[in-house]
């Protein structure tokens, strides 16, 4: 079969991964050093965005890169449980059938659930496979599966034994939508234009946004430095006038508090804000309850009692005018509200009896010594154990890390993992028990909570190494499993985690925190952290434009996967940003279809098999511009900068090879050299486009294995002097083409000096700068090529010669004005005394340029102007 005129990608695209599939390819093999790395876990019931996508075409890109370099790679795939998200799904779903979760039940609500996730499972995988992401499907796991599960329970009770998991009351993020705490991650914060209220507070004034929690307001805070305040002591009462009748108030001197917001003097809440809830915490407070957990006013209020936020706050603000207490109004006062990401509800912070991950007790063994989850976690990036990239964002990693609090891991719904902890009421007490199975005896009632999504999925790269019939299996315990898991002990610690920067704190660091308690190694040696996919204009991506949004399956059905993955990787680097928009997408399907006629050049002109035997200085050129370039995108490859790799595979294929090769191919053709160089080409650019070099090669059927098992090619000997041979004759085509575009001319002829080298090489330079001919003279007539060794002319009509002349006398005249106002604009010294350095830095820049092009043309001017 014969390769067609035209590359269709969406003919071949799902046949090709079928024969990747089916070959085996994706699954290690046992041999070489290992390479693995697991797939960040989409969640189940989701689809594929444009962040996905990001994440597949790079690790994807890396995997098939490291398989050609014999590695043993390993990419496992998996999906998450998604806990909120997809509880929220089918809560949303029984409210349109006009029912709700607690009329169900929580067995019907699980199944239903259990069936909807199956069915979503195998949406999102499809969409991974249409990407090209050439995983082991065969390993596929999934966080709410039976091993994952008894993995995830044995965790747990296995930190709760060691004391650092416990039950306390703790402040947490309370939607009092969806009824239930969420991490920090799912908390997002919108900015909001809000009056802010000054009020009077015994002898102070206090500023606040927020009059409904400070009904139980009984301390005042201030800065220990703070000399306004120098007459007050720590511990001092007042009374005071509040909302509700008379209070006793005490001052607190705490460092938290901000002298230079407001008076630097506030009143605290300890029960609804993270932060005054710290301070009570430290001078043992006493901390009040004004909010319930449906977000509307309690007791404390007294009339307002049982009115919402909303309801309540126009009312207190009243309250405080008729009492003299407000002392002024600063409207559209601009701060950020806490929304629950998924549900939507304004966040409420509540004291709430949860279970807590203890990051600062000593019970970690690792590297001898006894130490915190947070010790740990600080001393692998410390200690170069992990490498983040790019290494700027270890300054954030130690800042969250530095400043983490125990975690809150248990969530008020019903789709998760169950906690694992049972209590049975006899005599007054309360038993507590840790473990799977309900323990011997009448009584026992499980804890009704579920554990934060991030609690299993920070297992994730050696949980997924769990063999699952070791995992379900109850004779074993954790070590255990990890003992007899080949793939764990062959594949752990992985070798790289790719994620986006955005998570780098939580999930990241909690793979950091569980996988060293657990197994006391690392969870990754390097970890790439990918930037956002961005509009055209720079934005971020969002629902509210639609505009602006790519759906990466849209953009695969019209231009094919591989545009979409070149458009992606291109600049591609840790830690920035890329921008995705369809034109650009468009045209990176040009470089496939490029790559598509040079294969069907190829096709046409070799036959394989061919021995490579350099003949032509072009054939030296070639190989040896191969073999610099074979190293240079390895070099890149291993310190995984994608983009830059990339950008030496193009140019060489699209510049070098289709170019100049290529055309100084059909003036004289070497089918070994010429095949060589394709199949070199096809598997550079494989790991980057994948589907249109898989169908290439295929079709070309050259080679008995497919290309994405077969081995990075190694480079040919070539000749350097020869090589540097066609470097010349390229110098004067490239003169010559430059000049016939000056001028406006189409078809000319070169004339030069008696040389051997122009002689032996004429018919060749003839046909690459599309000339009548190249043919010697006893002397030199036309226009004198400047950047070549050799003396040769290209003869041009007169009349062209002064007509340029013309408009480059123009053009330096010009080019002369700019350099003088640039000069005189520096010899001001009010000028360079009152600009902005970065302007003044920018004028000498410009004046360097523009200095540059005033040399040029002026050598310019003399070659025309020698010619006349």
């Amino acid at each position: 079969m014969k390769l067609p005129k035209t590359y269709e990608p969406q003919k071949y695209e799902a046949d090709i991964y079928k024969l990747w599939e089916s070959s085996g390819a994706f699954a290690p093999t046992g041999k070489g050093e290992p390479f693995s790395i697991v797939l960040p876990p989409p969640n189940a019931t989701g689809k594929l965005h444009v962040g996905h996508a990001a994440m597949l075409a790079i690790e994807d890109c890396v995997v098939r890169y490291q398989r050609m370099q014999g590695k043993d790679v390993l990419w496992v795939p998996g999906t998450d449980h998604a806990a909120i998200a997809t509880n929220s799904v089918m809560e949303r779903q029984l409210e349109a059938e006009g029912t709700t979760k607690h009329e169900v039940g929580r067995d019907d609500f699980l199944k239903r659930l259990h069936l909807y996730v199956d069915e979503s499972r195998d949406t999102i995988n499809t969409q991974v496979r249409a990407m090209g992401a050439s995983i082991d499907w065969s390993r596929e796991r999934y966080t709410m599966e039976p091993a994952m599960n008894r993995i995830v329970g044995l965790v747990f009770i296995k930190m709760f034994e060691d004391g650092l998991i416990y039950r306390g009351n703790r402040i947490v993020n309370w939607d009092p939508k969806m009824q239930t705490t969420v991490a920090d991650d799912e908390v997002e914060y919108v900015e909001e234009k809000a009056p802010l209220y000054t009020l009077k507070y015994g002898p102070f004034e206090i500023a606040t946004a927020r009059p409904e929690t400070k009904f139980g307001d009984k301390y005042v805070v201030m800065h220990p430095d703070d000399k306004r305040y120098k007459d007050y002591k720590h511990g001092d009462t007042f009374e005071a006038e509040w909302i509700n009748g008379k209070v006793t108030a005490t001052v607190i001197k705490d460092g938290a508090i901000d002298p230079e917001f407001g008076t630097g003097v506030m009143t605290i809440t300890p029960w609804h804000d993270v932060t005054d809830f710290e301070i009570a915490e430290r001078h043992k407070l006493d901390k009040q309850q004004v909010i319930d957990y449906d977000g509307k006013l309690l007791d404390i209020a007294g009339d307002l009692k049982g009115l919402s936020i909303t309801e309540a706050r126009p009312k207190i603000v009243e309250i405080l005018k008729s009492k003299d207490l407000l002392v002024s109004v600063e409207e559209n006062y601009t701060h950020n509200i806490a929304v629950s990401y998924r549900g939507k509800g304004v966040i409420e912070p509540q004291i709430k009896e949860q279970w807590f991950v203890d990051v600062n007790k000593e019970a970690v063994h690792w590297k001898g010594h006894k130490r915190s989850l947070k010790e740990v976690m600080l001393s692998v990036i410390k200690d170069s154990d992990i490498d983040i990239l790019p290494a700027r964002f270890d300054k954030t990693y130690f800042h969250w890390v530095e400043n983490l609090r125990d975690w809150c891991v248990s969530r008020q719904i019903w789709w998760g993992h169950r906690i694992p902890v049972w209590y049975r009421s006899q005599d007054g007490k309360t038993e507590v028990k840790a473990s799977l199975n309900q323990p011997e005896g009448d009584g026992w009632k499980q804890d009704p909570d579920t554990l934060d999504t991030w609690f299993s999925s920070a297992l994730w790269t050696w949980s997924t190494l769990i063999e699952p019939d070791l995992a379900t299996n109850e004779k074993f315990d954790l070590e255990d499993m990890l003992k007899k898991s080949q793939d764990f002990n062959r594949y752990h610690p992985t070798t790289l985690m790719e994620t986006g920067y955005d998570i780098i704190f939580f999930w990241v660091a909690r793979m950091i925190l569980m996988t060293t308690y657990v197994t006391n190694q690392v969870p990754f040696k390097t970890v790439y952290l990918h930037g956002l996919v961005r509009t055209k204009d720079g934005s971020k991506m969002s629902k509210s434009h639609p505009e602006q949004a790519i759906d990466p399956l849209d953009m695969i059905a019209k231009y094919g996967t591989d545009a979409l993955r070149l458009a992606m990787m291109v600049g591609q680097a840790p830690g920035h940003d890329m921008r995705l928009f369809e034109e650009k997408i468009a045209g990176f399907r040009n470089f496939c279809n490029k790559l598509w006629n040079m294969a069907r050049f190829v096709e046409d002109n070799a036959s394989h098999p061919h021995k490579v035997e350099p003949k032509t200085p072009a054939d030296h050129w070639i190989l040896e511009r191969l073999g610099r370039t074979l190293t240079e995108v390895e070099n890149k490859m291993s310190t995984y900068e994608l983009g830059q790799a990339y950008e030496l595979a193009y140019h060489f294929i699209w510049d070098d090879f289709a170019d100049w090769y290529i055309e100084a191919s059909k003036a004289d053709l070497n089918e070994g050299v010429l095949i060589h160089v394709m199949e070199a080409a096809l598997h550079m650019t494989h790991p980057f486009a994948p589907f249109v070099t898989e169908t290439i090669w295929e079709t070309l059927d050259w080679e008995k294995r497919p290309l994405i098992s077969s081995a990075w090619p190694t480079a040919q000997g070539s000749d350097h002097k020869q090589a540097e041979e066609f470097a010349e004759i390229m110098t004067i085509v490239k003169e010559v083409r430059y000049l016939r575009a000056q001028l406006g001319t189409q078809h000319n002829h070169l004339y030069f000096a008696q040389s051997e080298f122009l002689t032996k090489h004429s018919n060749l330079i003839a046909k690459l700068a599309n000339l009548e001919g190249v043919t010697p003279v006893a002397e030199g007539k036309g226009l004198h090529l400047t950047t070549t060794t050799h003396d040769c002319w290209l003869d041009v009509e007169e009349t062209k010669i002064r007509e340029y002349l013309e408009k480059l006398s123009s053009i330096k005249e010009a080019t002369a004005a700019k350099v003088t106002n640039f000069e005189k604009r520096l010899d001001n010294k009010q000028y360079l005394k009152s600009a902005p350095k970065a302007v003044v830095d920018e004028t000498k820049q410009q004046l360097d340029d523009a200095r540059s092009h005033l040399v040029r043309l002026e050598g310019e001017l003399d070659q025309f102007k020698s010619a006349l």
